[in-house]
This record gives structure tokens, C-alpha cells and sequence, in this order.
């Protein structure tokens, strides 16, 4: 794989599916489903929460994340798991609104629009 691509957020937009938050992202060519552990999002920041807007505060975070495990080889079938353990072996993530790297608009539009409501299946 090559290490300079680039991956976007894109559709679906982040959602709570049971206890995991859920969202895609994109190089370009593939996309590939992104499943935060409630643990994860817990570590995240303090206070210890599992929500909609921390997944969508802290978004670019879990796709660097992300990115970094599918470079690795670490997804499966395009699916891709951030868990406490790798939120707690990285940096302190930014409190930054889904996180665009170059001010490029990374999360969707819909995203934004989407307030704080939760998605269940």
C-alpha cells in the first residue's frame, strides 16, 4: 500500500450503532468501514463518554487511526476497528471538529447538519 494516500471521511455520515460508533472513509478507490469502540471513545478525552458528538468531534482522530491500521494491513474486508488500545498508544488527539489535515473540507455536509441525533438499527 502506498503511505502518502490520502483518506477522506465520506458517506455514510458517523452514527451509534449499539455501543460502537460507526463511520466511512475513503482513499479514493476503496472505501472502508470505520468501528470505533465504545472503549475507545471513552479514552478518548475526559470525561470518559461514549456519544455521537464525540465520534463526530474527535472523527479525524479515529481515521488517522484508521488509516494507519489499513496501511498496516490490519483492516479485514474493508473493515477497520480503533480500539482503546491504540487510543491509548497515540498522541492526544486535538479537540478539533473532525479534523481536516490541509483545510480541506473532510466531513460531509450531512455530517454537520446532523446535530446530535443517534442512529439505532
Amino acid at each position: 500500500m502506498d503511505d502518502l494516500r490520502d483518506f477522506e471521511i465520506c458517506e455514510p455520515e458517523p452514527f451509534i450503532y449499539f455501543e460502537n460508533g460507526q463511520f466511512a472513509v475513503t482513499d479514493g478507490s476503496t472505501v472502508y468501514q470505520v468501528i470505533v469502540t465504545c472503549e475507545a471513545m471513552r479514552a478518548t478525552a475526559t470525561p470518559p463518554e461514549r456519544s455521537l458528538r464525540r465520534l463526530v468531534r474527535y472523527a479525524g482522530y479515529y481515521r488517522d487511526l484508521a488509516a494507519a491500521a489499513i496501511r498496516q494491513g490490519e483492516d479485514v474486508g474493508e473493515k477497520v476497528w480503533v480500539n482503546e488500545a491504540m487510543v491509548r498508544s497515540s498522541p492526544p488527539p486535538r479537540a478539533a471538529f473532525a479534523g481536516s489535515r490541509s483545510g480541506r473540507h473532510a466531513m460531509p455536509a450531512a455530517v454537520k447538519d446532523a446535530g446530535h441525533a443517534q442512529h439505532r438499527a
